[in-house]
């Protein structure tokens, strides 16, 4: 499962969105951090080294996922699979690096 945090909210752009943020690589794959949201970028594994800790512009196709980092054993309950309970899933992503100028 990959995420993603973003620091701006959800803007159009045509037919995406774009969102900013700072690159991290966690666990479970690349993931953009800021604003108390998580974004993952679908199919990235990891940042190169160009934007890892770095402010970086995210487009593409956003899906909200809630409530499916649950994992079910059997006779033992329902636990959290991951720190990500509510994520964006991002597909057909494109980045570059932000710059404010």
């Amino acid at each position: 499962m990959f995420l993603m945090v973003g620091c701006k909210s959800i803007t159009k752009s045509g037919n995406y969105n774009v969102v900013i943020g700072t690159a991290k690589n966690v666990k479970y794959g690349a993931i953009l951090s800021g604003n108390d949201e998580v974004y993952a970028i679908s199919g990235l594994q990891t940042w190169d080294s160009i934007y890892l800790d770095k402010k970086v512009k995210l487009k593409g196709n956003f899906e909200l996922r809630i409530g499916e980092d649950k994992v079910e054993i059997k006779n033992s309950g329902t636990f959290q699979a991951q720190s990500y309970p509510r994520y964006y899933l991002v597909k057909d992503a494109t980045w570059e690096l932000y710059s404010t100028k």
